[in-house]
Formats: C-alpha cells, structure tokens, sequence
C-alpha cells in the first residue's frame, strides 16, 4: 500500500505493529484490528482493512467532497 499511496502523492503515516507496542496496542484496542494493512482516515473515524483499493479510493472521494461542502 505504501507504494500506492506514494505513486498517488498521498501524504501517510506507518507504523509497524510487529515492532511498535504502542501502535499494536491502539491496533487492537481503538481499531479493534483483525487484519493489516489497516488503513486509518480522518483521525480514526474512517477504517478500510486489507489493499481494497476501491474502498481506499471511495472514502478519499467521500472525505473530498465532505471538505468542498464545508
């Protein structure tokens, strides 16, 4: 997913759960995590779990045209 996000000039974050107690933690507990890569948008509020592309694609849409109705 890294390069995709890359490839598309979107801005990310990752962090590795393996490695990061803390973030595994949060995984788990705030996400209620079952899968990786999971995919966080707008602090938390939006989650798509796995490489669904599509559900990636349609929340950005979603949070787009959320900040032009603003």
């Amino acid at each position: 997913m890294e390069s995709y996000f890359t490839e598309k000039g979107i801005p990310y974050t990752t962090r590795d759960i393996r490695k990061d107690h803390v973030a595994h933690q949060e995984w788990r507990e705030r996400y209620h995590g079952d899968m990786v890569p999971l995919i966080v948008f707008d602090h938390g509020k939006r989650i798509v779990d796995g490489c669904d592309v599509r559900a990636i694609e349609r929340v950005m849409r979603e949070l787009e045209d959320g900040a032009r109705a603003r």
